[in-house]
C-alpha cells in the first residue's frame, strides 16, 4: 500500500467525504419533508438511496485504511462541515443547496485523488463515485431547470 506517513492525509480525505454524504443525506431528507412534484421527489428520493450506498462504501474504505487512524476521526465533528438549512418549502433554493454539496463532494474526491496519486490504492471505486455524483448533479440541475410555476401548484406527493 502506501507508508503511513502518506495515509493519515488521504484517511482524512475519507472522512470529510464520508460526512459530506452525511449532510447531503441531511439535506435530501429536509427537501422531501416539503409538497414538492412528484418527478422532483423522485429524484431527490433515487438521490438519497445512491448516496445511501456511496456514504457506505466510503465507510469501509475508512475501515480498510484506518490502521494508522483512530475511530474518534470520524466521529469528530467537522468544524468546516456544510451547514443543513432547512428551506421552508422554497423548492429551487434546495435544489440549490443540494447541488452545492454534490458539487462539494465531487471536489473533495478530486481532492483524494491528488493524495492517492502514485499510491497502489485501486481507484476505479472511487472513480464511479465521482462519475455517479456528476450524473446526479447534471439531472438535479437539469430537473431544477425545467420546473415552472405551476409545479408548484400541482402534482404533490
Amino acid at each position: 500500500m502506501t507508508d503511513m506517513e502518506n495515509l493519515k492525509p488521504i484517511v482524512k480525505q475519507v472522512i470529510k467525504i464520508w460526512r459530506l454524504y452525511k449532510t447531503l443525506q441531511l439535506t435530501l431528507t429536509l427537501a422531501m419533508r416539503h409538497e414538492i412534484p412528484f418527478r422532483m421527489r423522485k429524484l431527490l428520493s433515487r438521490d438519497y438511496m445512491i448516496c445511501s450506498v456511496l456514504k457506505k462504501e466510503m465507510a469501509n474504505l475508512y475501515d480498510a485504511l484506518k490502521c494508522c487512524m483512530q475511530d474518534v476521526c470520524i466521529t469528530r465533528p467537522d468544524t468546516g462541515a456544510t451547514m443543513v438549512v432547512d428551506v421552508k418549502g422554497n423548492v429551487e433554493l434546495a435544489m440549490g443547496k443540494i447541488v452545492n454539496v454534490h458539487r462539494q463532494i465531487i471536489a473533495e474526491y478530486e481532492t483524494l485523488f491528488a493524495l492517492v496519486d502514485g499510491s497502489n490504492l485501486n481507484l476505479s471505486l472511487l472513480r464511479q463515485h465521482r462519475k455517479q455524483m456528476a450524473q446526479m448533479t447534471d439531472d438535479l440541475s437539469a430537473q431544477s431547470e425545467r420546473l415552472e410555476p405551476e409545479d408548484h401548484r400541482q402534482n404533490y406527493v
